[in-house]
């Protein structure tokens, strides 16, 4: 209820309602200034992110320099070999270093980038490996293409069986898991190959678990040729 003692305001005059008409009016166009202003301001930091990124992409191809960093996967992989067809097309035979911080992934992705590797060392590319962080399961097996393998001071290597998960029929899963021993003789030669190790050796030592190793010790096992 309305107190019978409060003024009531008077109605505004036509030429108040036009003067507040237009401060509503001018504020709005202000306010859409600002936003322009935002939206374009946004745009220049997007813009200067890309052509940072950009620069950085720029510098790592005149460098010969490959970052691989997250899983093995099809994507990634697929990705990765663009860029190595590029630089082997853009310095045939010159040195080319691939830089490894992975948890691993699909082992058939993996071993198609392993192959395109072992491919440019035989089209007369020095291909030094590094580690950083970390380089599990397959991304182990890629530190292995390397002519020349280096693993960083901090980082780990991780070796372990092939993971095999089991449903489906009876008969399929005897395939799949034939097919899962197959690849895990095949990584295991790889291993072995490189390293001081036997593939009776690696098979037994990571059987059933999950073997890391450290930075000097993956030397000394072979499975990198120094710490760097």
């Amino acid at each position: 209820m309305t107190s019978p003692n409060k003024p009531q305001p008077s109605p505004l005059t036509p030429k108040q309602q036009k003067e507040k008409a237009a401060l509503e009016l001018e504020k709005l166009k202000l306010g859409l200034e600002a936003d322009r202003l935002r939206l374009q301001q946004a745009k220049l930091e997007l813009s200067e992110a890309q052509r940072k990124v950009e620069v950085e992409l720029a510098s790592d191809m005149e460098s010969r320099t490959l970052v691989f960093v997250g899983v093995v996967d099809e994507e990634s992989v697929l990705k990765a070999g663009e860029t190595l067809r590029s630089m082997s097309r853009r310095f045939p035979g010159e040195p080319i270093t691939l830089i490894f911080n992975s948890p691993g992934g699909m082992v058939i992705h993996g071993l198609a980038l392993y192959d395109q590797i072992m491919e440019m060392r035989r089209a007369g590319h020095h291909v030094t490996t590094v580690a950083r962080g970390q380089v599990a399961s397959m991304g182990g097996i890629l530190l292995q293409a390397g002519t020349e393998r280096v693993i960083g001071r901090h980082a780990h290597m991780l070796i372990h069986e092939v993971a095999y998960g089991a449903h489906g029929k009876l008969g399929e899963m005897e395939d799949r898991l034939a097919f899962s021993k197959q690849l895990q003789d095949r990584l295991v030669t790889i291993l072995s190959e490189r390293s001081t190790m036997s593939k009776k050796e690696i098979s037994e030592r990571w059987h059933k678990t999950d073997w890391w190793l450290g930075a000097r010790q993956t030397v000394q096992l072979g499975f990198a040729d120094r710490v760097g």
